[in-house]
């Protein structure tokens, strides 16, 4: 605790001389809490001026000062008549007697040592201003002219009142400081800082109430904070947005205080500019709650927004509709083009969803390719479906992106409150769960929520958990279908189809867990696998003495970019002896998006292993002359869906007649899949189709049963019948109707 002055003596005024801001707030502290009025210089010039103007007691004096030193300082003082009287104590941190003897010699009264010891300062101090005080009580004793030293010593009060006014106003940091009457509310100062913060000269502020005028005027907090600040004498926080004269505005952190100042009051404001903090805090924000890439809501906002929703459709009887949507063939296109194109791709899908939708309505991106949309305040159904066929439309054009035109479709799930759910994690769910049900008949088309995909909803979340530890215990199995050529009529190769053998479940469909093998990244490994036990198996076949015969793996985009492809191959036909003459490997049409040279490179580099390449599925994808051209393929694949309605459909029956014409002028086999009835049969036939593949002919089949379809329709051949059971070879018919 600093030591105060003895009771009954009056305060003394120091000056104190020193250019370390530091020193100066150190010791002005103590003299203060001594009870002492201080007053400040920071260089010797200034001293000189401020000691002849102000009259101190008492003169505490730095040496070590840029410009004059405090012994020349000295001096000076002493050479002036004004000043000659008053005592100095020099302040100095050197240790030779010979500077303290230089001390005294230019007429210092003492001296002190730093550091400081604050006792041995006081003590000092006080001697001095006794000595002082003695002094001058001396001289008042022999002054003929009373009043004016009386006059003298109130402008001096004033002077110093005057400076410590100045000094806490502009010596206060970088902050907006403005000083206020608190009886009247009127300005009476604003430091620099303030007039540039609001672009403001200080004749604009001055004098005037300062709830009244710009910009102050137009923010109610500031009347309230000035009315709280008269019972709490002060207000912490506050945050005030003013207009800052440049036609924006800017946000400031106010803390307010009374001060009460030699018998006056004053409210002094303190203004700090937290634009930039605010603008940060408002990103970071943003950034929580949007996605990156496309600027949507994410999963946290949305929840948020459907909640919300919910919430005002059962106030107002409303309903409220959600929507899940899946990008059809994304991964594909990821896989295949790139992740900078798949970025691209999900920003211009963006664009377009925006304009599917109401200003009200909600676009988020919970993740990857998948989307969600909440739609308020609906009539009916239809409402939703209205937009689900909008959004369906809005994609039927294709997306240039960079050199590559790409089409992609939506799967939609539609869920619908209250009927499907009264919860935002119930309808999401629902939705999802028809968002699932989409693809699983087709893709590209909307589905809504029954209960009765319920059951589905749980089966595919019981895959998800069990398909990683299937292929680790042996459940995966390989089925194969007959391939029939209708030049010979005989079978002239076999595909090999994956199937996953349920310990509980029995077999489960391929369209159920190869999308999820797909979504989880395992189908390389899983794919792989395949590979090498269709290899081994033609091999055993061969050895069994059946006749030689092609045999087609499929090949997922995920196989053939993200692993080494070529030497997957080589080591399954090393391993198993298989002649790569026998082995046929079936690529999608959305594998072969990439026209790249890599891909290119990887098809040649198969071809010199000996393989056969066949394009799968065509015609349903991005079918393109210039790649059936470029790429080293050996046939295509008519896609089961032309099949279905072949001799029905005339647009169906044209467009396997081109493909068959195209595949014939590029030198193509062709198989058509999905062949299922004597008129598909004949009308193949009747346009030269090389082979045929589906349920006419047989079912897939388990390993152990293809060696006797094998010999039997080698020795009985193949005539098409008025069914699927009568149509395959006599001693085989109760093959062809496995699943």
């Amino acid at each position: 605790m600093t030591a105060s002055l003895p009771i009954g003596r009056t305060a003394g005024t120091i000056l104190i001389v020193d250019d370390h801001p530091a020193n100066l707030s150190v010791v002005v502290d103590h003299l203060e809490d001594a009870g002492l009025q201080v007053a400040v210089a920071q260089g010797g010039e200034e001293a000189l001026k401020r000691a002849e103007f102000i009259q101190p007691d008492l003169i505490l004096l730095d040496v070590m000062m840029p410009g004059i030193d405090g012994f020349e300082t000295c001096r000076r003082l002493k050479a002036n008549a004004a000043t000659h009287a008053i005592p100095v104590i020099f302040m100095t941190a050197l240790a030779d007697i010979q500077d303290k003897v230089a001390a005294f010699a230019a007429g210092g009264v003492d001296y002190v040592s730093k550091p400081f010891q604050v006792e041995e300062l006081l003590a000092r101090v006080r001697t001095h201003l006794d000595l002082r005080e003695a002094q001058q009580e001396l001289v008042a004793q022999n002054e003929l002219l009373q009043d004016e030293i009386v006059g003298r010593r109130s402008a001096e009060e004033a002077l110093r009142a005057s400076e410590l006014g100045y000094r806490r106003l502009f010596e206060t940091a970088s902050d907006g400081i403005i000083l206020v009457d608190p009886a009247s509310g009127r300005i009476t100062g604003a430091n620099p800082a303030l007039t540039a913060m609001l672009n403001r000269e200080a004749a604009q502020l001055l004098g005037h109430v300062i709830w009244e005028c710009e910009p102050f005027n137009a923010n109610a907090a500031c009347r309230a904070a000035f009315d709280e600040l008269r019972c709490n004498d002060h207000f912490q926080g506050e945050e005030w947005t003013l207009e800052n004269g440049r036609g924006t505005s800017i946000d400031v952190e106010v803390h307010g205080s009374l001060h009460h100042v030699n018998g006056r009051s004053i409210v002094q404001c303190n203004l700090r500019d937290i634009t930039d903090r605010k603008e940060a805090e408002a990103r970071i924000r943003y950034m929580a709650l949007h996605d990156a890439l496309t600027g949507l809501p994410n999963r946290l906002l949305f929840d948020d927004r459907l909640s919300v929703a919910i919430t005002q459709g059962r106030h107002h009887d409303a309903m409220v509709a959600v929507l899940i949507l899946d990008l059809d063939r994304f991964k594909h296109i990821n896989d295949s083009l790139g992740h900078h194109i798949g970025d691209q791709l999900l920003e211009q899908f963006t664009m377009r969803l925006r304009t599917c939708l109401r200003e009200s309505d909600t676009a988020a991106r919970l993740g990857g390719d998948e989307f969600a949309i909440c739609l308020p305040d609906l009539e009916s159904r239809q409402d939703a479906e209205a937009v689900a066929e909008k959004i369906q439309r809005v994609f039927e054009l294709p997306f240039q992106i960079e050199q590559h035109e790409l089409n992609i479709g939506s799967s939609i799930g539609i869920a619908c409150y209250p009927e499907d759910g009264t919860d935002h994690g119930t309808l999401l769910r629902a939705a999802d769960t028809a968002m699932y049900d989409a693809k699983a008949h087709g893709r590209g088309i909307y589905r809504f929520f029954t209960p009765e995909l319920n059951e589905a909803a749980q089966l595919r979340h019981m895959l998800v958990n069990e398909v990683r530890q299937a292929r680790e215990r042996g459940e995966f199995l390989l089925y194969y279908q007959p391939q029939l050529s209708l030049t010979s009529n005989e079978i002239s190769g076999v595909e090999a189809l994956l199937r996953w053998q349920h310990p509980k479940h029995g077999i489960i469909s391929p369209a159920l867990f190869i999308p999820l093998l797909e979504e989880m990244g395992m189908m390389p490994e899983v794919g792989d696998w395949v590979l090498r036990t269709a290899c081994r198996q033609n091999a055993e076949w061969q050895a069994k003495g059946l006749p030689p015969m092609r045999t087609a793996v499929n090949l997922s985009a995920q196989q053939f970019y993200r692993g080494d492809i070529v030497k997957s191959v080589a080591a399954a036909l090393d391993e198993s002896g298989l002649a790569p003459a026998w082995l046929e490997l079936e690529l999608t049409e959305s594998l072969t998006l990439d026209e790249s040279e890599t891909t290119i490179q990887i098809m040649t580099q198969l071809k010199d292993l000996g393989v056969s390449l066949t394009l799968d599925d065509f015609g349903t994808g991005w079918s393109s002359l210039s790649y059936l051209r470029r790429f080293p393929l050996d046939r295509i694949k008519i896609d089961r869906s032309f099949m279905r309605d072949v001799t029905t459909h005339e647009n169906a029956a044209a467009v396997v007649h081109s493909i068959l014409n195209l595949a014939q002028s590029l030198g193509l086999s062709c198989v058509a899949e999905g062949v299922e009835t004597p008129e598909q049969f004949r009308y193949l036939q009747d346009e030269l189709c090389s082979e045929i593949q589906g349920y006419l002919f047989s079912h897939p089949l388990p390993p152990e049963e293809m060696p006797m379809l094998l010999r039997a329709a080698s020795l009985v051949g193949f005539t098409p019948a008025t069914n699927a059971a009568e149509a395959a070879p006599q001693d085989a018919a109760s093959l062809t109707k496995r699943a």
